[in-house]
Order: structure tokens, then sequence, then C-alpha cells
């Protein structure tokens, strides 16, 4: 039987919220702070580095920063890892060298990033560390449903780490606009317009593990949407889990005010006057705090060759300067101290993967 939903102690909830991390998208798309262009001089760097890494050829598992030497532009990883924290969530590099390199290299490339910003956590039952986004079937609506291995349309939700990380590699033929908006400007809008809904958001959702659970682990659980702990805000929101729960596992059907607190972030996502749109391009390397940033993606339609179709690569990253979390998070983050590494859904396999099937069968 599943475990009873955590209740956590009722108490003044803030109205709003005070934070950097609070932007509308106009605004964010005038301001250029949280994007870096890499310079000439950084595409070197990053070349001479991953000449390193590649001579060296370390399995993934042991790979540290060192195996990355990036002597400058390792302070301006550093520099997005801070913004993400305590600036404004979000952190774009453009320019990334991708056209020349293979997959596989770039994959390693990635991965010593990674090193150089935290700890990766698998983002699955299958244990990839390192995962691919592309269209190999999925159903998104499906028990199993996981929206970065398929085509469909996404909605706004968070990932399931303290910082997802996305690197283009390649675009689709048409469609796949991202999409982000700021779950602080969301969670203050409704303190305005809606604060009923707050006490709401504030206690237990039940959501679906999405069948990543383990052997004798509930198929789902109770979280809060909102939080806060030592004067820190999260969000976790993912609605197509909180409704599986109810699909397939016959979890309590949502009271009505429940629905429409959900229809009322649904809404003010979507709103122009807040969400970002953006079509990112190969080579664009995208950082998120997932604890107030939510992040979408339109419907795309590929290309029919295989070496052209859309593909990204993906980082959950567990950061040492990451916020306390509030109790209702432990579900899913398991430890909820700052800088701990935490988050993801651990994998069922041996060992870990470093790349996403290209099949679901």
């Amino acid at each position: 039987m599943p475990r009873p939903m955590p209740r956590p102690m009722l108490r003044p909830i803030p109205e709003p919220i005070d934070s950097p991390a609070d932007w509308r998208g106009p605004d964010l798309a005038r301001r250029t702070d949280w994007i870096c262009r890499l310079t000439a001089g950084d595409r070197a760097e990053i070349a001479a580095g991953l000449e390193h890494a590649l001579a060296r050829n370390r399995p993934f598992a042991d790979m540290t920063a060192a195996d990355l030497p990036l002597p400058t532009f390792a302070q301006r990883l550093l520099h997005a890892r801070d913004v993400l924290e305590t600036g404004c969530g979000i952190f774009l590099f453009r320019g990334f060298p991708v056209a020349d390199r293979s997959v596989d290299d770039l994959r390693r490339l990635y991965w010593g990033i990674g090193r150089h910003v935290g700890t990766a956590v698998s983002q699955s039952k299958r244990g990839d560390m390192l995962g691919d986004v592309r269209d190999i079937g999925t159903d998104v609506s499906g028990r199993e449903g996981r929206g970065y291995t398929s085509s469909a349309e996404l909605e706004f939700h968070t990932d399931s780490a303290d910082v997802s990380a996305l690197f283009f590699l390649r675009t689709a033929r048409a469609g796949g606009l991202s999409r982000f908006v700021s779950s602080v400007a969301i969670h203050n809008e409704i303190a305005r317009r809606n604060p009923e809904f707050l006490e709401v958001l504030y206690r237990p959702y039940i959501w679906s593990r999405q069948g990543q659970e383990r052997a004798g682990e509930a198929a789902w659980y109770g979280q809060p949407i909102y939080g806060v702990a030592q004067g820190r805000f999260a969000s976790r929101y993912i609605r197509t889990h909180i409704l599986s729960a109810r699909k397939h596992h016959g979890a309590p059907p949502l009271t009505d005010i429940q629905r429409e607190a959900l229809q009322a972030i649904d809404r003010l996502a979507g709103d122009p006057a807040f969400c970002l749109d953006m079509m990112l391009e190969p080579g664009d390397m995208a950082f998120l705090n997932s604890h107030t940033t939510y992040h979408a993606r339109t419907e795309f339609e590929d290309h029919p060759e295989p070496e052209r179709k859309r593909h990204l690569l993906r980082l959950w990253l567990s950061v040492p300067n990451s916020r306390p979390l509030p109790e209702g998070w432990s579900e899913i983050y398991r430890d909820r101290r700052p800088g701990a590494v935490r988050g993801g859904f651990p994998g069922h396999a041996e060992a870990p993967a470093y790349a996403t099937p290209p099949s679901t069968r």
C-alpha cells in the first residue's frame, strides 16, 4: 500500500515571494545578463580541453573536471551556476562548436562540462546519467510516459533534479520551440489573483512515479507543488504525473479546488506576458534551476533521415550551492539538505548508462 501523504505543518504562506527569479518573459528577452556567447578564445580552449579528454579516454564514471581542463571557461560555468541559484534561475551558453564533431565527442564534452558544474543523477530506471532527448516513439500519456523520448508537445513542467541542462545538437524540420517561465512569478501572481489556491498548492497532491518505482515501492506518492524551507522557495510541477496517478494507479481523484489551482498554473505559464519562447539552435547549452523555472516544448516534426533528426543531450545535476528543500520533497529528492547529491529516478540496471537507447523496444 502507498505510504500516507506527508502533512506539512501549517504556516503563514508568503505573499508574494521576493526573489530575482521572479521575472517575466518579455523582460528577460530584453536582458543579456543570463546569456554567454562563446568567444573564439572560449571555443579554442574548449576544443583543446576536449582533445585532452579524448586522449585520456577515461570511463565516464571515472571522469572528473580535471579530465576536461578549462582554465578560463570554467569560471564562466561557475558564474552560470551562481546565477541559477541566486539570480534569474536560467542561463544560456551559445556557440559551442558542434558541426564538426561526432556525437560521441560531444557526449564526452558535455559530460565533462557537467562535472565542472555538479554531480549527475539518473534520469530514469534505465540509469541514464546522460540522456538523449529525441523521438523514440514514447506515448507521453502512458503509465510510463516520459516526454523527452517523444515528439509530442510538452506542457510546462519541472525536471526532478536541482538543475536541468540541455545541449542542442540538431533541430527538427519544424517545431520544437523551447518555452520557459518563472515558477516564482506564477506563484506571486496566483497570490494576487487567487490566494485561495495557495494553501491547496502548498499541500500534497498525489503523483505517479511513471513506472520508475523500485520493487516494493508504491506506484504513487504525495508531494506539494509549492514549498519553502529556511526562507527558500521551491516548486515542482509535472501535471501529467499528477493526472497519471488517477488514470493508471487508482489514486484518489483531484478535488475541484485542486484541479482549479492546476489550471491557474497552466494559464499563467502559457501567457505571453509571463513565458519566454525561444528557438534554440545547435551549439546552444541551457541550464535551468528546476526549483524556480518551468519549461515546455512545442510539438515537432522530424527530418526523415536518421542523421538529421532532432537530438539534444540532457543532464540532471545536483550542485554544491543548491537550496534546502521543503519536507514534502523527500519522496523524489530523498536528501533535502542544501548542497546534497539528490533527486533523479534511481536506475534499476546494474550499471549506469551514458546514452538513452534509440528504441523503446
